[in-house]
């Protein structure tokens, strides 16, 4: 069950990665993100669309389900994002203790995506944490599409919550420029960026070519907190010399990709 526990997390470790570069503690507003507010704030940086991507994440800790119940959300979620669920890559595991399934290819309009559910019966370990934890993750990357951000983000939010509350959404646009952007250039886009859409600077970090941004707007309803501070809304850019272009990365409530 410990081997399992750790693969388990495993799967999980990308959704956490925005929030463990900021240390911040996981609170949500209950009112969903607008997808139109980040589409916005993205159109006024000036860069071209690279990818846009949605993760949706929920978590019960009271609850253990059965390999079919596993099986029930996870062909549910596929029908509902239209992937062939008979036709994807699929892992699975299930056992007295421990179910999870996860998919993986793409649906009609050619979208990757990925949805994993597993659930762990802790009660059976020794010195353990007891209890119970079900978790359900959608994954979706639409490409360049970013007109579709704002209803896939709703569509997927929805879809998830037909099997469990208190659902967690982040949505990020990396985009990028065909030239390197000196720091100053760079100050001016996300302050740009940042005028568009009424967003206020919380905190900053800068290293070497890279510069990442944290704000808060209140265009946006789902923040975390940070300290005192709430935010919602993180911009990164970076300079990739081996390809001669610079890019920039716009999430919220935080950047969940990896930058």
């Amino acid at each position: 069950m410990k081997r399992k526990a750790w693969y388990a997390v495993g799967l999980l470790a990308a959704v956490g990665i925005g929030f463990g570069l900021f240390q911040v503690v996981n609170v949500f507003n209950p009112k969903r993100s607008d997808g139109e507010v980040l589409v916005k704030a993205f159109n006024s940086s000036g860069a071209a669309v690279v990818e846009v991507n949605i993760n949706a994440y929920a978590s019960d800790t009271g609850m253990f389900l059965g390999e079919e119940e596993v099986m029930r959300i996870v062909t549910s979620l596929a029908e509902g994002i239209e992937l062939d669920f008979d036709g994807a890559e699929r892992i699975e595991n299930f056992s007295d203790d421990y179910n999870q399934l996860s998919v993986t290819g793409k649906n009609v309009d050619g979208y990757g995506t990925v949805i994993i559910a597993h659930s762990m019966d802790f009660t059976g370990i020794e010195e353990g944490p007891g209890g119970f934890e079900t978790n359900i993750v959608v994954d979706v990357v639409l490409d360049d599409n970013i007109k579709e951000l704002p209803y896939m983000e709703d569509r997927i939010r929805m879809l998830v919550e037909e099997h469990m509350q208190g659902v967690r959404t982040t949505s990020c646009i990396v985009g990028s420029y065909a030239e390197s952007i000196p720091e100053d250039n760079m100050d001016a886009i996300i302050g740009s960026i940042f005028q568009s859409i009424e967003a206020k600077e919380v905190e900053r970090a800068i290293c070497d070519d890279f510069l990442s941004v944290s704000a808060y707007t209140p265009r946006i309803g789902d923040h975390i907190e940070m300290g005192d501070e709430r935010i919602n809304l993180n911009v990164a850019m970076r300079y990739n010399s081996y390809e001669g272009r610079t890019y920039i990365w716009l999430g919220s409530p935080v950047i969940t990709l990896e930058y």
